[in-house]
């Protein structure tokens, strides 16, 4: 699945088809679902379904009232969270917390108060099962939320947005907004003219799963399992030969003049690589075999 993907966000000041936009390129859409703790956009149940007959991917968003005050975060959480269980929201996706001015939603509380109740905000809607994220505006995100707080919580889920313009057809990169943790950036809110925001994923929002694996580096080879030090091995026939006689060495690499029949079995006590050759013990230090001769059976 490719982390560079095109999308829209969605609120009552668009329509109910999102025909048009997945015919313009958009492979997701964000719908607002909710606002404080009693708005529900009235056509969000027709988007997220013309979403699904379009074969779009459905995100949802709630608009924040409850600016520093945690305990209202909470309330919030839970009345967007019992919507985005109504409308079917899959569990697979992301509930986004829109927080900015507006609708009385006060940014002027204090970094701290303020991150403190978006995290709040945040783990309800995580504990519930949903992947989680923060929209706000660049300038916003960087002087009234620590997102270093919050990426640490949740990982990389910033939704920022900064444009230039109003109007685009493409991201321009070279407006992009440096900071950590963002997972879509909104470049623009008149994507190719339509009337509706643009926004482009920088990481995999679809993945089935968030389990985290360890990283390889390239340089890094991953570590063999130790092999057993212990065990039975069996020396086959060689050349149709079952009086063959194997040469045993010892523990620096020189044959000591005693030997080993084919079609033999024997327990092994070590495996030691000696002259570059993996051997097996098979007795006291003089009484190594090469690898190469031998079998192991249990």
């Amino acid at each position: 699945m490719a982390s560079r993907q095109l999308g829209i966000d969605a609120a009552v000041y668009q329509g109910t088809s999102m025909t048009a936009y997945h015919n313009a390129g958009a492979k997701f859409g964000i719908i607002k679902l909710t606002e404080g703790t009693g708005y529900i956009n009235p056509k969000a149940h027709y988007q997220i379904k013309s979403l699904h007959a379009n074969h779009m991917y459905v995100h949802a968003y709630h608009f924040a009232t409850f600016g520093y005050n945690a305990s209202r975060a909470k309330a919030e959480a839970k009345f967007f969270v019992s919507r985005a269980q109504t409308e079917n929201i899959s569990k697979k996706r992301y509930l986004w917390l829109d927080w900015e001015t507006g609708s009385g939603n006060c940014v002027t509380g204090g970094k701290v108060a303020s991150t403190k109740a978006i995290l709040a905000f945040m783990k309800i809607c995580h504990d519930a099962g949903y992947k989680v994220g923060l929209y706000s505006g660049a300038s916003l995100l960087r002087a009234a939320i620590d997102t270093k707080k919050v990426i640490k919580k949740f990982g990389t889920c910033i939704w920022v947005a900064s444009y230039p313009t109003d109007y685009a057809t493409e991201p321009n990169f070279n407006y992009f907004p440096s900071m950590d943790g963002v997972a879509i950036w909104q470049f623009c809110d008149n994507w190719k003219g339509l009337g509706v925001d643009g926004n482009i994923s920088l990481i995999d929002l679809h993945k089935e799963t968030t389990t985290v694996h360890k990283t390889i580096k390239p340089t890094e080879k991953p570590k063999p399992k130790p092999e057993k030090k212990t065990g039975v091995v069996y020396a086959p026939v060689i050349n149709h030969n079952s009086n063959w006689m194997i040469q045993l060495m010892d523990g620096n690499g020189h044959y000591t003049g005693k030997y080993i029949k084919t079609n033999s079995r024997w327990k092994y006590f070590d495996v030691k690589t000696i002259k570059g050759t993996k051997c097996y013990k098979l007795g006291t230090d003089k009484q190594y075999v090469p690898a190469k001769f031998l079998k192991v059976i249990e």
